[in-house]
């Protein structure tokens, strides 16, 4: 199974963390960039799957760089996570009508994390996300992180 790339937009270090830690390195092929320029940059180079992308990012805001690559990009195929303490209506409605395929409202529980991240992922590629689905929960069951976390 070819891993699903994912772009981790987060200028919080822990939250970094608990996504490293939970986005399996064999299911997962993953990068991480602090700021809205950063992210564009990534995105156009390395063309991942799936973005976990934080709204309140330095240099440019998520919802700005989730703008950018929906409607100057035209890319609808790229899943993309808005993961964010914010939860104003307002504002998860600004994101879906651009297309977003999720929204994370932190705090969150982290081993929920991977299954909300392919179940969104699942919405532009139901093969893909299926696999990885499959080989994360045997991963799981194996590993002591989810058993320390339920």
């Amino acid at each position: 199974m070819d891993k699903s790339k994912v772009l981790i937009v987060e200028d919080n270090k822990v939250t970094v963390e608990l996504y490293n830690k939970f986005l399996f390195d064999e299911v997962f092929e993953k990068q991480t960039v602090t700021n809205g320029k950063e992210a564009l940059k990534t995105y156009e180079s390395w063309k991942p799957d799936i973005i976990i992308l934080d709204i309140m990012i330095p240099e440019m805001s998520g919802y700005m760089v989730l703008k950018e690559i929906r409607l100057n990009f035209g890319d609808k195929k790229t899943a993309i996570i808005m993961s964010t303490s914010i939860s104003r209506k307002e504002s998860v409605m600004d994101c879906v009508n651009l297309g977003i395929q999720g929204y994370i409202v932190k705090p969150f529980k982290a081993n929920e994390i991977p299954g909300k991240i392919l179940e969104s992922y699942g919405l532009v590629e139901p093969e893909k996300a299926d696999a990885a689905k499959e080989l994360y929960l045997k991963l799981a069951e194996n590993s002591d992180v989810r058993k320390k976390e339920n």
